[in-house]
C-alpha cells in the first residue's frame, strides 16, 4: 500500500479523523453497513473531504496496481450496483448514476469523483463503492477485510493517531 495520507500531518486531529473516516467508509461498503456508510463523511468539512478523497484515491490506485488487466466492465457495473444498494438512498442513486455515466463513456472516474469543483460526498461515495466492488470481483469479503486491516495498520506506522471515534 502507498503511504496513505503521508503528505498530511497525521498528528493533526482533523487530518487524522478524515483519514480514518475514508478508511472506515471502505470498510462500511465492504461489510454493507448502511448506517456507517451514511455517517462516515456526514460531518466532515470541505478540507477534510479533500483529505478523505486523497486517501480513497490512493487506495483506488493501489487496487488498480494490484489487479492490472481487469476487463470485465459488466461484472463491475453489477458489483457496484450491489455494493451501492447498501448505501442510504441518496448515495445509492448518486453512485449508480455515476457508474452508468462511466460505463457509457460520458465521464471518467476522476471527473465523477472530483468534477470541476472540490470533491463532494457523493463523489467520494462513488469512489469507495467502485473500489469495493472492484475488490469483490477478485477477493473474498474476508480477504478484503484483511486488506483494510493492513491499510489501517499503515496509518499507525505513519504516525497517525488512533481513531477519534468508536466503531462497532
Amino acid at each position: 500500500m502507498t503511504e496513505t495520507g503521508s503528505a498530511r500531518d497525521l498528528t493533526d486531529p482533523r487530518v487524522n479523523e478524515a483519514v480514518w473516516r475514508a478508511q472506515d467508509l471502505l470498510r462500511a461498503y465492504a461489510t454493507r453497513d448502511r448506517a456507517a456508510i451514511g455517517g462516515h463523511l456526514a460531518h466532515l468539512e470541505d478540507d477534510q473531504l479533500e483529505w478523505a478523497g486523497d486517501v480513497l484515491t490512493e487506495f483506488w490506485n493501489d487496487v488498480v496496481d494490484m489487479f492490472t488487466g481487469f476487463q470485465d466492465s459488466e461484472s463491475l457495473l453489477l458489483g457496484v450496483d450491489a455494493v451501492a444498494h447498501s448505501a442510504p438512498p441518496e448515495y445509492e442513486f448518486a453512485v449508480t448514476t455515476a457508474v452508468r455515466r462511466l460505463a457509457r463513456g460520458e465521464a471518467t472516474l476522476e471527473e465523477l469523483v472530483c468534477g470541476d469543483e472540490q470533491q463532494t460526498r457523493a463523489g467520494l461515495h462513488t469512489l469507495a463503492a467502485y473500489t469495493v466492488a472492484f475488490l469483490l470481483l477478485s477477493l473474498s469479503p474476508q480477504r478484503i477485510e484483511e486488506l483494510l486491516d493492513r491499510a489501517a495498520e499503515v496509518i499507525g506506522v505513519l504516525g497517525g493517531l488512533p481513531r477519534p471515534y468508536s466503531v462497532t
